[in-house]
């Protein structure tokens, strides 16, 4: 009993803090969800029952971003595991002796969304961008000029973020790849195994938990995409690039409706939620049947 109590003792005030850093303000946003509530407008505040969601539901302009946040959503989760398993399996053949390469790839993620975006923004810079005069060197004008047409800024902050994010996966998958014990490997080879079958029944099969991990990962990451397209392209052209988090920092920040910010937001945090449990459920059995 004393145990329980002082094991309890030690763990309060993690429990307090988590509660309110975390829990409080989920709670508060929960409740703004449900009320008419304009900043500007104080007067006007009341409780709106379903009205921000019902708003949403008929709100063009919110499914267009939702549309461009599952687009964002689709390329950017499939492309970086992609990726960053293809350079892991590349790295562990032909590198596994070079421990200074890990260092060097984690390189991007040193640097935070903001200012990737800041250095993106000035490398496809129309006029004097370097990512811009390369393309442009080897002749491909797709550079800063892209920025201003839709379809060239929504490529550029897909790559931006792939970019950004696959060096996790690359240590991840990097990872998986080291627990596989020595034994297997051996005995591959010792059968006469090529590189190729190896990857395809040996190493692929044995990463599949780390590839729910990751993909888990990168989803949640993917649906809280906001910083780097503000900065990159704030939203635009128009609103090509404007997705579900930077509509609702518009309307939270900008505009000062917190009640339909807030309904986005957990709009949002109900579709990770979601995908997060159908990933557990389809890693569980992937791994049982395995």
């Amino acid at each position: 009993m004393k145990d329980r109590r002082a094991a309890m003792a030690m763990v309060s005030p993690t429990v307090v803090i988590v509660a309110l850093v975390f829990v409080y303000p989920l709670l508060v946003s929960l409740w703004t969800s449900f009320q008419y509530k304009v900043l500007s407008q104080p007067d006007l505040n009341r409780f709106y029952g379903l009205g921000n969601y019902q708003w949403l539901w008929k709100e063009p302009r919110f499914w267009d971003a939702f549309s461009r946040s599952i687009v964002f959503l689709v390329f950017t989760v499939a492309l970086s595991i992609a990726v960053g398993m293809l350079v892991a399996l590349l790295l562990d053949h032909y590198c596994s002796h070079w421990p200074w390469l890990k260092a060097l790839y984690l390189v991007p993620m040193v640097v935070t969304p903001v200012v990737v975006g800041i250095q993106w923004r000035f490398l496809l810079n129309a006029q004097f961008g370097a990512l811009t005069w390369l393309l442009e060197a080897i002749g491909l004008p797709i550079g800063g000029a892209w920025l201003t047409k839709p379809i060239g800024a929504m490529f550029w902050v897909i790559v931006v973020d792939i970019w950004y994010y696959t060096p996790m996966v690359i240590l991840l998958f990097g990872a998986g790849l080291e627990s596989i014990p020595t034994e297997i490997r051996d005995a591959s080879r010792v059968d006469g195994a090529t590189a190729w079958q190896r990857t395809r029944y040996i190493f692929v099969p044995m990463l599949k938990p780390v590839l729910g991990v990751t993909l888990l990962i990168r989803t949640i990451g993917g649906l809280r995409a906001f910083d780097t397209i503000l900065v990159i392209t704030e939203g635009g052209p128009g609103r090509a690039t404007e997705v579900v988090n930077l509509l609702a920092y518009r309307y939270g920040l900008q505009y000062f409706d917190m009640g339909k910010a807030s309904a986005m937001g957990w709009v949002m945090l109900v579709l990770a939620l979601v995908l997060t449990v159908l990933y557990i459920r389809l890693l569980r059995v992937r791994v049982s049947v395995s």
